[in-house]
């Protein structure tokens, strides 16, 4: 049967599948699952290393002193310049977060912002021991008064950042990337293998939506979904049986 015959017939009638596989694909060597681990990896690490350089980048526009003082106080050997190096950064840091969120900043704080009292601030921040973190999930900043945690969330934080925009760039990144370089991502690129369609047809931008929406699948199962790539016959995990598809060593 002709490539052209088995696309008119598939979803369209009932076929043979999930056991048809196009007799070209048999024989190809399949990818470890240790490989395929790598490889997405590999490519989380690059979603991450985008995600920072975003909000590193909205910050600098932003507030471009604020990451120039970094840079020039990370510089800067131990001494009284470092430690005015260091009022005039947590002065900036801290006039910034007060710039976005008036009301999160304890009322000493403020003060000395809105005086320009760098010394002052500095002081009240040693003293409370305050630290920052951040929480890209949460919407809302909070401080802790009790212990000085203040956590600061997307309200805050300029760029990439929560579950409402990480999940979209996930799936963009695997639909998009998948679909333009014929089956690899730049993890599976560096591992060396490869998305196939089962039935031989080329893999569409859909296939690769259809594949990359089908992680949630894999990973709502207590990530089962992905550990049937050790005990299924041709190593399909649930999203490669979502979207018809195979991963090979290239």
């Amino acid at each position: 049967m002709s490539k052209k015959a088995k696309k008119v017939r598939r979803e369209r009638t009932v076929t043979d599948e999930p056991m048809f596989v196009d007799p070209g694909l048999l024989g190809a060597p399949l990818a470890s699952p240790f490989r395929r681990a790598a490889a997405f990896v590999a490519d989380l690490a690059i979603i991450l290393l985008v995600a920072l350089l975003t909000i590193v980048a909205g910050n600098y526009i932003r507030h471009p002193a604020l990451l120039n003082g970094c840079i020039r106080y990370l510089r800067e050997e131990p001494g009284p310049r470092k430690d005015a190096l260091e009022r005039d950064l947590t002065a900036n840091v801290y006039g910034a977060i007060n710039k976005r969120k008036p009301d999160l900043l304890p009322a000493e704080m403020r003060s000395a912002i809105a005086a320009r009292d760098d010394s002052a601030l500095s002081a009240f921040v040693s003293s409370r021991g305050i630290s920052i973190v951040m929480n890209l999930d949460s919407k809302e900043s909070k401080f802790n008064e009790k212990n000085g945690m203040l956590t600061l969330g997307s309200d805050v934080i300029t760029g990439f950042g929560g579950f409402a925009t990480g999940v979209p760039f996930f799936i963009a990144y695997f639909t998009l990337l998948t679909w333009a370089m014929k089956g690899k991502t730049p993890g599976k690129a560096m591992a060396g293998i490869r998305v196939a369609m089962l039935d031989g047809r080329k893999l569409s931008l859909w296939n690769s939506f259809g594949r990359a929406g089908g992680y949630a699948a894999s990973a709502a199962t207590g990530f089962l979904g992905f550990l049937e790539a050790f005990w299924h016959p041709n190593r399909q995990t649930i999203h490669d049986k979502i979207a018809g598809t195979v991963v090979t060593r290239k």
